[in-house]
């Protein structure tokens, strides 16, 4: 089983979007995927899938040890793919939120060996999954920390600003100090008219580069990408958050099963095996 966690030094990067489309992508092509809720702080998976009202939240399993079998939802059916795909959701309410703001030590090596567990359990049957997703808090936080951990790659999703681009730097430096884990480097949201342009591509990509080098000292940073933003993607989201505001039913778009010719569909799906480090795509 491969197992990758996605992280961010700050919210609203794109870092859930990419873990949903690449989840579903795996599972449209055959695949047995899990992908994990573990940003307590502010879970946004359930914006993308529908969730059974009789299954357990992922909470539920790292803090009171609920069996897993009552925390994963498999959601392939909805999605009509080949493969695979369970979700678990973490909760949203305010009190679960401010129940994980307020974890101690001690709670979050529970939920760390309970994490633990669920990679070891996901790898049998009933489950066989072949990748392991977890989205995880931006920011550097217990579960930050507990998803490195459990998983072989860390891939940090940055926009290019100077507040982000420094701060994901540090941030990777400070981890990889303690964790010494592979960490991968993608940008998000580019105009894509910026890089259309191979010289600018080129120079751009050299100056992030050296940048993080230079921050973390570590050769295990790579800088995989850029996934590129046009006007249809930002009209959709826009819709989509008018409909909740009006109270209407509302779901995240999933480009890579919906659009998947749409360039940030295919761009992404590209860059799955250099993820992976394997042959899928």
């Amino acid at each position: 089983m491969k197992s990758l966690s996605i992280l961010s030094h700050k919210g609203g990067v794109g870092k859930t979007s990419i873990a949903a489309n690449i989840a579903v992508h795996l599972a449209k092509i055959g695949q047995n995927v899990c992908l994990l809720d573990t940003d307590f702080h502010g879970p946004s998976i359930i914006t993308f899938f529908k969730k059974n009202p009789e299954t357990k939240w992922l909470n539920d399993n790292l803090l009171r040890d609920e069996p897993l079998e009552n925390c994963l939802e498999d959601i392939s059916p909805q999605l009509e793919v080949s493969g695979r795909l369970y979700i678990g959701f973490a909760d949203p309410s305010a009190s679960a939120i401010e129940t994980n703001i307020r974890i101690n030590e001690k709670m979050s090596f529970k939920m760390l060996k309970n994490l633990m567990k669920i990679r070891k359990e996901l790898e049998s049957p009933p489950y066989e999954v072949t990748y392991l997703i977890l989205d995880s808090s931006p920011g550097t936080t217990y579960s930050t920390v507990n998803a490195m951990i459990t998983t072989e790659t860390s891939l940090f999703i940055v926009k290019l600003s100077n507040a982000d681009l420094l701060g994901t730097s540090q941030m990777i430096a400070g981890l990889n100090k303690q964790l010494k884990s592979k960490s991968l480097v993608l940008a998000n949201l580019i105009p894509k008219s910026v890089i259309q342009d191979e010289a600018i591509i080129s120079q751009i990509q050299s100056l992030i580069e050296n940048k993080f080098t230079k921050e973390t000292q570590d050769k295990y940073v790579d800088f995989i990408g850029w996934i590129p933003i046009d006007e249809s993607l930002i009209q959709t989201e826009f819709l989509e958050a008018i409909k909740t505001l009006q109270n209407q039913t509302s779901s995240r778009l999933i480009y890579t099963l919906k659009q998947p010719d749409h360039p940030f569909s295919t761009t992404l799906v590209e860059l799955i095996p250099t993820i992976f480090e394997d042959n899928t795509k």
